[in-house]
């Protein structure tokens, strides 16, 4: 009778651990999907700025998206119950959002568009490289490997390569860092806080720092102000896009995605933007892919499967 009852609690046991195996892992594909979701929509989101940019000051186009999103949630924020700390470090990543797009901007301003792609895909390191440092253990040989296809694959992807000492490689370079502190901010904080506070946190720390980024640019060059709000239908649409579709919901699916992710696996999915830009740039302004490009974007797709399995470490695991 003892062995009998031994052997059903060990079956238990192992059912449950297979329960949980399978509730990490659906948790996890959730979470993939997720970001996957925001790269597709950001992906298309560079197409539309692209495309807003020969009409609307870049300055103003982003400004006009971060508040609009900021506004349209911020009767959330004023209902929202939490700590001061939360709060602080909410809106914080939400500064670090706007201010990490604005400076990518001011990049394109003297390098290509291209290769501040290459140097703003450089959060694949800085991310895995900060979360070493919060947890005080090394990133694992695998996600170097995944980190290394993925490099490997941006820069086929986007072309060739000839950079210059610009001032624009500095903003590209801080654009990196920022990205790379707000995907590991919106990690933690997806654990403390509702994804929609969060959210909604994060838009209106991205339209305030806009606001005073463009009041200030403003004074500098006032010319940034010329036919601001008589935009056509066309553009109001873009404008429309860029802020619900391409900041309100893709900060939430971010913001919901990152809290069955780690922040490195989050990083990594993050790399799939330009894959979609490239794919979106070929259907809507009939701008074709090279064999290149195709081995590049498939470069970055194979770096995720080299971490295609659920993490309890936020990513970050000893060398071994």
């Amino acid at each position: 009778m003892d062995t009998i009852i031994s052997m059903f609690y060990i079956g238990q046991r192992k059912m449950n651990v297979e329960h949980r195996s399978y509730s990490q892992l659906r948790q996890w594909l959730l979470g993939m999907v997720s970001i996957t979701l925001v790269t597709a929509i950001w992906g298309y989101s560079n197409v539309v700025i692209r495309q807003g940019e020969t009409t609307i000051s870049p300055s103003i186009l982003l400004w006009m998206r971060f508040s609009i999103a900021g506004i349209v949630m911020l009767p959330i924020v004023l209902r929202t119950r939490l700590s001061l700390r939360n709060w602080f470090f909410g809106l914080g990543t939400g500064v670090l959002l706007g201010m990490s797009v604005l400076a990518q901007a001011w990049a394109m301003l003297t390098v290509p568009v291209d290769e501040v792609a290459f140097i703003t895909a450089l959060y694949v390191v800085f991310t895995p490289l900060g979360m070493s440092v919060i947890q005080k253990r090394f990133p694992s040989k695998l996600i170097w490997y995944a980190v290394s296809f993925s490099l490997i694959g941006t820069t086929f992807l986007i072309g060739k390569l000839t950079l210059h000492l610009y001032i624009g490689i500095l903003w590209a370079v801080v654009a990196a860092v920022g990205l790379s502190g707000q995907i590991i901010s919106t990690t933690f904080l997806a654990k403390t806080m509702s994804s929609v506070q969060l959210t909604g946190l994060q838009s209106v720390g991205a339209g305030i720092s806009m606001t005073v980024a463009v009041v200030f640019q403003g004074v500098f060059h006032p010319s940034i102000y010329v036919g601001m709000f008589h935009w056509t239908i066309i553009e109001w649409l873009w404008i429309g896009y860029l802020s619900i579709l391409a900041t309100v919901l893709a900060v939430f699916l971010q913001s919901w995605g990152q809290a069955k992710i780690s922040a490195t696996e989050a990083a990594l999915a993050f790399n799939m933007e330009p894959v979609w830009t490239a794919v979106f740039v070929w259907v809507i302004l009939s701008q074709g892919m090279t064999i290149v490009q195709i081995i590049g974007a498939t470069l970055i797709i194979s770096s995720l499967t080299l971490v295609s399995k659920p993490t309890q470490d936020g990513g970050v695991s000893s060398t071994g």
